[in-house]
C-alpha cells in the first residue's frame, strides 16, 4: 500500500468505527483473540482488527475456522487496551484481507484518531 492507500484505509476505518462505536477482532473461546506477526518490524505482534462484522467474518477460514467476530466498544479499546498494547510494543492491524496485508498502526496514533 503508498501513503496514500494507507491514509484513505485508516480514514474510512475510523469513519466505520465511529459510525458503530465499535471495531471487531476474532476471538475464540479457548485461544483468546487472533494475533499475528508484523508484516512490517521483525518481533512485533499485531492485534487484527475490522471496522465490520463482515469483514471479520470472511476472515474465519483456514487457521482462524474456529474464530468468530467479537465486537469491541471503542470505549473499551480506549479505556483498556491502548496502554497495554503500547506496554507491549504490539501494533493493531486494521481491517485484514485475503492478500493478508493491512494498515499496521500504533495504538496510540489509532486512538488519536479515534478521538479527532
Amino acid at each position: 500500500m503508498n501513503d496514500l492507500e494507507l491514509d484513505s484505509e485508516l480514514i474510512n476505518f475510523v469513519t466505520n468505527a465511529r459510525k458503530a462505536d465499535q471495531v471487531w477482532a476474532l476471538g475464540a473461546d479457548d485461544e483468546g483473540l487472533v494475533v499475528c506477526d508484523s508484516n512490517q518490524f521483525d518481533d512485533t505482534d499485531v492485534l487484527l482488527l475490522w471496522d465490520s462484522e463482515e469483514k471479520a467474518k470472511a476472515q474465519c477460514k483456514d487457521e482462524w475456522a474456529n474464530f468468530t467476530p467479537v465486537a469491541v466498544s471503542l470505549d473499551e479499546i480506549l479505556d483498556d487496551w491502548i496502554e497495554d498494547l503500547n506496554a507491549d510494543n504490539a501494533l493493531l492491524g486494521l481491517n485484514w484481507n485475503d492478500d493478508n496485508v493491512c494498515l499496521e498502526i500504533e495504538p496510540t496514533g489509532f486512538a488519536r484518531a479515534i478521538e479527532e
